[in-house]
């Protein structure tokens, strides 16, 4: 009799084992088969885990998941508490692995520990994961349930809600409780098995990043997820401040020798090269790290299997497709306007768009830019892309922040004077204000004034009376620094109403300027449309030999406004 009992409860434990351990849809999940029961009456069965998860009328587990994760990662624990509550009743609490300065963590503790936490746990089960695989796996009072990507721990939690927390059962005390066995743990599928870099193994190295350069870390992250996405293999990342090794993949500017090639590439262009094992990406950015390492991935590591790789040049590129725009017959200077539109734009983050306005610089070569909407996060990120360029105009007088500034090609041009003045009437001192200086260039002797401005926005009443006193103050301006540096001036800026507008007709009435947008000799684009950035010159300082809006390469992820572009014959 009792022989039959352990036959009986064998085989009810090997029904629960192949539940738990089926492949999902085949995708590349492993699978463990109940075995032969004929041998198995000789061993004992192996025992369920039994988890208890509440007590009396008190849930006992608490979800935690990591304390910065994105909303997608609130919204799986939000739904297994749901579950949970379904099968129980009981409102279970969920939160995150915040660590304060006194905070005390209880290995004993009742907890679901949701995603790449930061518990001691987690890391272990992680350490044994490849990119896309991911675990629901039991330790003591702990139900991880781990993934390196959001995607794959959404497949982590969607199993452990269909085919694990349908187990809850309730039992004669009342408690709830689930069987789970220790282990299940699902393996993605991987296009390279082995690779090499001058012999060395790829699990052997380290990504490393400048821990000065901006977006340094992201960057290398990005390297990372790309190279896991082929291998599995997920590569610390750390800064350039850990002691160097022989097994290093660089990404950027770091302090290491064979990092110096990234000081010198092009904005938006990149070199992968392996230079004595290490594996170096010379880029500038994060947008083009990830170019990089996928252009990498692409021509060096997608055949599969083993790859061995040696020293020399891998694989170069560059996301720009004009790369040069020589000035309008004619001309003398190159002058731009462009809105650069604060900390983000359709999703790109700043530390991106400053690039590309560094590629813009490289490829289109202004002599002046006025620039509006320059907040914090540009004056952090746009200085390492300015190349010869540099940066002035970012203070008030009153030493507050100016959005409207001024970027000037410095191999070019002396400033023999700048300020910032705010506009007497407005809603915003850090955006409507004048930005102004004024440039020589001491080879040719050519000087003029330049400002660079932002308007106020709204056809309320006070909104046109702001536009109003801000003319007329910026025409005052014009005419002090003509008088007093004897040269043409030039304006730009974000005016906010179009050449249609009345508060457009009032400037233009009383500043004795004139309008690249409406008077120009030749136009690459844009003849005929409206506008509210533009480009103007004292009527008789100069001839707009061409005009340009520059609508794509890589520009239109920069920022909702279009670079305006003038090419100008000065007028002795």
């Amino acid at each position: 009799m009792k022989k039959l009992i352990s036959i009986l409860v064998f085989l009810l434990a090997a029904v629960m084992l192949a539940s738990v351990f089926t492949a999902c849809n085949g995708e590349g999940e492993t699978t463990t088969e109940a075995a032969d029961t004929t041998e198995a009456i000789e061993t004992e069965a192996p025992a369920p885990a039994t988890i208890k998860l509440t007590e009396g009328k008190k849930p006992l587990y608490t979800i935690i998941r990591p304390d910065e994760s994105e909303q997608a990662i609130y919204d799986l624990a939000r739904n297994i508490a749901e579950d949970l509550k379904k099968a129980t009743g009981m409102t279970f609490n969920h939160g995150t692995d915040f660590m304060g300065w006194n905070t005390v963590r209880d290995p004993e503790a009742y907890e679901i520990l949701l995603g790449y936490t930061n518990y001691d746990e987690t890391a272990e089960i992680m350490k044994d994961l490849k990119y896309y695989d991911y675990a629901i796996v039991i330790r003591g009072h702990k139900i991880i349930i781990t993934a390196y990507t959001d995607s794959t721990l959404r497949k982590a939690v969607t199993y452990f809600r269909n085919n694990m927390l349908p187990l809850i059962a309730q039992g004669e005390d009342g408690d709830y409780t689930i069987n789970l066995f220790e282990d299940y743990i699902y393996h993605g599928k991987y296009n390279v098995d082995t690779v090499t870099l001058d012999g060395k193994d790829l699990r052997d190295y380290v990504i490393v990043y400048g821990k000065g350069t901006p977006s340094g870390e992201a960057a290398a992250i990005k390297v990372a997820e790309v190279l896991a996405s082929a291998t599995g293999i997920y590569l610390p990342v750390v800064n350039d401040k850990e002691a160097e090794t022989d097994c290093e993949i660089l990404v950027g500017k770091t302090n290491r020798a064979a990092s110096a090639g990234s000081e010198t590439v092009a904005n938006l262009s990149y070199n992968v090269s392996l230079q004595s094992g290490k594996l170096v990406f010379d880029c500038r950015s994060l947008q083009t790290a990830e170019a990089a390492a996928r252009k990498f991935y692409a021509s060096n590591m997608s055949s599969g299997a083993n790859v061995a790789l040696t020293s020399g040049a891998l694989c170069s590129g560059t996301l720009l497709t004009e790369t040069d725009f020589p000035m309008t017959a004619g001309s003398d200077i190159r002058i731009v306007t462009y809105n650069i539109l604060t900390e983000k734009w359709g999703g790109t983050e700043t530390s991106a768009r400053a690039e590309v306005f560094g590629a813009f610089l490289d490829v289109y070569k202004p002599d002046v830019v006025g620039v509006q909407e320059l907040c914090e996060q540009w004056r952090k990120y746009l200085p390492s892309h300015l190349g010869n360029y540099k940066l002035i105009g970012t203070v008030r007088e009153d030493k507050g922040f100016s959005y409207s500034a001024i970027v000037y090609d410095a191999t070019k041009y002396e400033v023999l004077a700048q300020g910032c003045e705010t506009y007497s009437y407005h809603a915003s001192a850090e955006c409507r204000n004048m930005s102004w200086a004024v440039f020589m260039n001491p080879k040719t002797g050519v000087k003029f004034a330049f400002i660079s401005t932002h308007w106020d926005f709204g056809n309320e009443d006070n909104k046109q009376q702001m536009r109003k006193v801000q003319a007329e103050e910026m025409t005052k301006k014009i005419e002090s620094l003509k008088a007093e540096y004897g040269c043409p001036v030039i304006i730009t800026g974000d005016f906010n109403c179009n050449n249609n507008s009345d508060s457009y007709k009032y400037f233009m009435s009383i500043n004795g300027m004139t309008n690249a947008l409406t008077n120009s000799e030749y136009y690459y684009n844009s003849k005929g449309t409206n506008s509210i950035d533009f480009v103007m010159i004292t009527k008789e300082d100069g001839v707009f030999k061409g005009y340009r809006k520059l609508l794509d390469n890589g520009l239109e992820t920069l920022s909702d406004h279009k670079a305006n572009l003038a090419d100008i014959d000065l007028i002795p």
